[in-house]
């Protein structure tokens, strides 16, 4: 599958809304970054294992897919095996930042621990 890259205006907003999110959602040993690819950014945190904190763990968190036709974003979680799965609660397409707020108050508990 082809994925197209952002649109610029949106890029710019993915940098607006997520890197200040990123930065408030990493800590001392934690960091939360984002990754752009074609048309989807990933949430990925990264983190040292509990059985050797010499080794670095990073794990997907949530994806922000882009709809071009739509002009809007679709959420998706990553359940325990990897696996991309969309948003349960019926409120998966909406605006970047209506989406980072989602993940950010976690009802579902499904993205952080």
């Amino acid at each position: 599958m082809l994925t197209m890259a952002l649109p610029d205006e949106e890029l710019t907003r993915v940098g607006e809304v997520l890197e200040p999110f990123c930065r408030t959602r990493s800590g001392d040993s934690v960091t939360v970054a984002c990754q752009v690819r074609g048309n989807r950014v990933t949430l990925v945190e990264t983190r040292p294992l509990f059985i050797d904190p010499s080794i670095m763990n990073s794990v997907n968190v949530a994806q922000f897919e882009f709809v071009p036709d739509l002009k809007v974003w679709t959420l998706y979680w990553y359940d325990r095996k990897n696996r991309r799965q969309p948003y349960p609660t019926g409120r998966n397409r909406d605006s970047l930042e209506k989406l980072v707020a989602e993940v950010a108050a976690d009802p579902t508990g499904i993205f952080w621990d």
